[in-house]
């Protein structure tokens, strides 16, 4: 694989998260960006600055994404920020950003998720908060439709789709109180919910083998196997570090996932972090339950999928500035390069063949992928 340099764009201010934009004019696409200290930056596939927005004044916006939520052709531009507002706007045209609503939580949005709850045309947004709650929320007015509490922070949460009848929906959270909870999607009864030793980070699952596993991982360093009808435990991988992201793929499918571990080594300062020799990894798991592959001595803060007409790659930033993109096959690096700046985003537009990566201290890098010959 070649990469040929594009253009960067340095917005000196540290990028938290990136979307492109999915406007049914794939001419008018554009990369919209989230700032530690509350901007929203809209740049255009050639590196031009279209639009400088201020949303927050200096608290980070952690979460963004960008939907259509009424299927009216228009799109919508979801936020959320540590000053625990929900907002979501109507993307109008890239320097136009229309406020349509905003729900508050008492604490930091730790993230949300987009579908279909109720088995209606309509989407919901799943939201969930440091201030301990989780909530679905109405998508045309934010209004609440049910809410659970945890006894601490929410980490992470997950829509559960039946493969046999995908009317039958099921919401997945886990928090800093060790506990994962399983909830009725439409009514937000709780079915069941099962205790850990120490915060949880992530919850996910797989259609296995052995049927469907809820997966999740945490501060106890061990990811857990857990049977969905049972509710029992049946298998766990310990890791040297926090066991921190999961991404499960195909989305249609949930039959593998890419599960990495975390360590806080590089916060010693006593050490320089490119000196650091990472104890933490990247695994690659199928529905076998076999590792296929791992990635060693990685602290991975971006997993990224992207395919390339039949082959399919994973890209990965890490604490020390890495830029790795490995056959998703057998985990090969086929591509490494280098910056002294944590990586915070990935994305990649398949029509120009264009990836993006964007660092913390705000310089933003894009290339065109001209060669997957050799691989």
């Amino acid at each position: 694989m070649k990469l040929k340099k594009k253009w960067n764009f340095n917005c000196n201010e540290s990028i938290l998260s990136a979307k492109l934009s999915k406007l049914r004019n794939l001419h008018t696409k554009n990369l919209f960006l989230s700032t530690k200290s509350g901007n929203i930056l809209v740049i255009d596939l050639n590196g031009k600055l279209l639009n400088r927005e201020k949303i927050t004044e200096n608290s980070p916006i952690w979460n963004l994404e960008i939907c259509d939520l009424n299927d009216d052709g228009i799109e919508e531009l979801l936020l959320g920020g540590m000053d625990g507002l929900l907002r979501v706007y109507q993307i109008s045209s890239p320097t136009t950003l229309e406020p349509l609503w905003a729900h508050q939580f008492a604490s930091s949005v730790s993230g949300f998720r987009i579908g279909t709850l109720n088995n209606e045309k309509y989407l919901e947004i799943l939201a969930y908060s440091l201030d301990k709650s989780l909530r679905i929320l109405n998508s045309n007015n934010g209004s609440l439709i049910w809410g659970q509490i945890f006894e601490d922070g929410i980490e992470d949460a997950k829509i559960w789709i039946n493969q046999k009848d995908i009317d039958q929906k099921e919401v997945l959270a886990c928090g800093n109180d060790g506990t994962i909870r399983i909830f009725n999607a439409v009514n937000g009864s709780l079915l069941w919910f099962k205790r850990f030793s120490d915060k949880v980070r992530f919850i996910d699952y797989l259609n296995s083998d052995k049927g469907t596993l809820i997966i999740c991982g945490g501060d106890d360093k061990l990811l857990h196997f857990i049977d969905k009808r049972s509710q029992e435990e049946i298998k766990t991988i310990e890791f040297d570090d926090y066991v921190w992201k999961c991404l499960s793929f195909p989305n249609s499918i949930q039959d593998s996932f890419l599960v990495s571990s975390y360590s806080f080594e590089y916060l010693d300062h006593s050490n320089p972090i490119q000196k650091i020799n990472f104890s933490s990894k990247l695994l690659c798991i199928q529905k076998d339950l076999k590792t296929i592959w791992e990635l060693k001595n990685k602290n991975t803060e971006v997993i990224y999928r992207f395919q390339i007409a039949t082959q399919r790659f994973i890209a990965i930033g890490t604490t020390k500035g890495e830029l790795l993109i490995l056959d998703e096959k057998n985990g090969t690096i086929i591509v490494s390069m280098n910056r002294d700046s944590v990586v915070n985003a990935i994305e990649y537009e398949s029509i120009t063949r264009n990836l993006i990566i964007c660092y913390e201290d705000g310089l933003i890098d894009s290339y065109h992928i001209v060669d997957i010959r050799n691989i």
